[in-house]
């Protein structure tokens, strides 16, 4: 079969730069195994897997393909044989195995225009939608944290020639432990890009779009508790004690703490 690039390749595209790989291994008897691996939560991403991951493979691979439940560590996964998509996602410039720090998003997306889908896909996967408190209201701010720092600054450059306003950041990360006493160990350098704010939120809903549920449901949340909270008359002064803050931001809140919909992810 032979894979066009096109709408649907490239949002799967940028689903496997967040939360995919490649994988190609021998077993003993000589047989090669070359698997396409996707992997997402199980507390946060099953909407996701079964309304959105599952139809795009199957319309790009015409046939049906299960997704397997890892309840050993929560989490579920796509793990299939597909050497025709293998070989496509392959030659332009996936690599097999880890991803690592040197991946970026391939030429062929910028002349096709398709970099829109990869950045949705990629998001979908490896972004998130955060809202902060700050000090009285909530704001959103949309981020992505990953490795491959020419990835994250490519999908930077890209949404502030969309209008967008943001920053890309190296993340500050603290070390960790291999026990009481014992040194660091080595942590890999972390990259973000960061975009603050209801324009910058609407911006990217009107020309990204989210297409995980799990952010489509809190950026319409956010959106509904910003029009309660404009309608709201605080008088002249609006003091953080305001009866009327407490009552709309707490129920706020523990709408977006409803389960599966986490009330926000710390920056690094």
């Amino acid at each position: 079969m032979n894979f066009k690039i096109d709408e649907d390749f490239a949002l799967l595209y940028g689903i496997m730069l967040g939360d995919g790989c490649l994988s190609h291994h021998v077993n003993k008897k000589g047989k090669n195994y070359r698997l396409i691996i996707i992997t997402g939560s199980l507390d946060s991403d099953l909407d996701f897997f079964n309304n959105i991951l599952s139809p795009l493979i199957e319309k790009i691979r015409g046939k049906k393909t299960k997704f397997k439940y890892r309840k050993d560590c929560r989490a579920i996964e796509f793990s299939f044989m597909d050497i025709n998509l293998f070989e496509k996602i392959k030659s332009i410039g996936f690599p097999i195995g880890k991803k690592g720090t040197k991946i970026d998003i391939p030429k062929v997306f910028y002349d096709l225009k398709l970099l829109n889908y990869v950045v949705a896909g990629f998001v979908a996967t490896d972004g998130s939608l955060v809202l902060t408190k700050n000090p009285n209201k909530y704001y959103p701010r949309i981020e992505a944290h990953a490795i491959c720092k020419n990835v994250i600054y490519q999908m930077y450059n890209y949404l502030n020639e969309l209008g967008l306003t943001g920053g890309f950041y190296e993340c500050k990360r603290k070390g960790e432990y291999d026990g009481p006493g014992k040194k660091i160990k080595s942590v890999e350098k972390q990259f973000r890009f960061q975009y603050n704010g209801k324009r910058n939120l609407l911006d990217f809903e009107r020309i990204i779009g989210f297409i995980n549920p799990k952010h489509k449901k809190k950026f319409d949340e956010f959106i509904r508790y910003d029009e309660e909270y404009a309608l709201i008359n605080f008088g002249k002064v609006k003091r953080i004690s305001d009866p009327k803050y407490i009552l709309i931001n707490n129920f706020f809140k523990e709408k977006m703490a409803a389960p599966g919909i986490e009330p926000g992810t710390p920056s690094s």
